[in-house]
């Protein structure tokens, strides 16, 4: 009796929300968030303040991986989610509505920073291995383009590899799995690593709304203004899907052409007039004197 009570539970917590339930979901990778409890705790609370809004409960989920996450949204298992940008700039945004950004430290955006073991500077980790939290794909690409402009060649690291989050990232770079590690700033490099350079800024955290309509995106977006938070995300500030754009564009560096080469032409006057007669006709000079008067 007591496995077909546990079996039941688990159906039950598996099964999509109700018509008067509201599901608050949360992937965030890269925000520096202490640990998975400091994750659920935030999006529980944040889930009872949007279903409070809505008249409706509120449930929070919190997803490990890309690829979860996503299966949720496609199944209409989140109406509300908090992702990193990073993910919605790759993955898109599912046919969902950007509302609002978060903050951190009353800021909605955070410079990122190179972190590393031994080196002093980006040119001395060339063969090495770096980490990057995950972003559910091209995580390559972000750390090429959007951190460094194109900069770095494809080969410039012997490997990208991707840490499940930011204190993940960390962890695994202070063990000696990896040379180095980009991570958003703001977090305390573990002893026996140094940060060696401060990166561009990338946005925190977007929250998107799937399947609601305009009065209720209007409701979640007005509980989202009075939210108050704490530690990685303590609140949010209305934005739009420019965000996310913004960022997408900086993942893809264009191409870059050399200088075009432009001949260096001399011609000279014997070459325009080889070849060719001129002859200047003779005039009456008379007809340029006046008659006397």
């Amino acid at each position: 009796m007591k496995r077909i009570l546990v079996i039941l539970a688990l159906v039950l917590a598996a099964s999509p929300a109700h018509a008067d339930t509201v599901t608050v979901g949360m992937f965030t990778p890269s925000a520096p968030f202490e640990g998975t409890a400091a994750r659920v705790e935030l999006t529980t609370k944040l889930a009872k303040a949007v279903g409070a809004a809505l008249g409706k409960d509120g449930i929070g989920r919190v997803y490990g991986r890309a690829g979860d996450f996503a299966g949720a949204v496609k199944k209409g298992e989140v109406h509300v989610a908090v992702v990193d940008a990073r993910y919605a700039a790759v993955a898109g945004l599912a046919g969902g509505t950007v509302v609002a950004v978060a903050t951190r430290g009353g800021a909605d955006s955070a410079s990122w920073q190179l972190v590393a073991r031994s080196a002093k500077s980006v040119l001395e980790l060339r063969g090495k291995t770096l980490l990057v939290p995950s972003m559910g794909g091209r995580e390559g690409e972000f750390v090429r383009n959007a951190m460094y402009g194109g900069e770095l060649g494809k080969d410039f690291f012997a490997k990208i590899d991707v840490a499940p989050d930011t204190a993940s990232a960390l962890a695994s770079l202070a063990l000696g799995k990896a040379d180095a590690a980009i991570v958003p700033a703001g977090v305390d490099a573990p002893g026996g690593t140094t940060v060696i350079a401060t990166l561009p800024s990338v946005p925190d955290p977007v929250v998107v709304v799937y399947g609601l309509d305009d009065a209720a995106r209007g409701k979640v977006a007005a509980a989202l203004a009075g939210f108050q938070g704490g530690g990685a995300i303590d609140g949010f500030h209305a934005a739009g899907g420019d965000v996310v754009r913004g960022l997408a564009h900086r993942m893809t560096v264009a191409e870059k052409h050399g200088p075009m080469a432009v001949p260096d032409v001399h011609i000279g006057i014997g070459d325009l007039v080889a070849g060719r007669t001129f002859s200047i006709p003779r005039a009456d000079v008379k007809q340029f004197v006046a008659p006397p008067r």
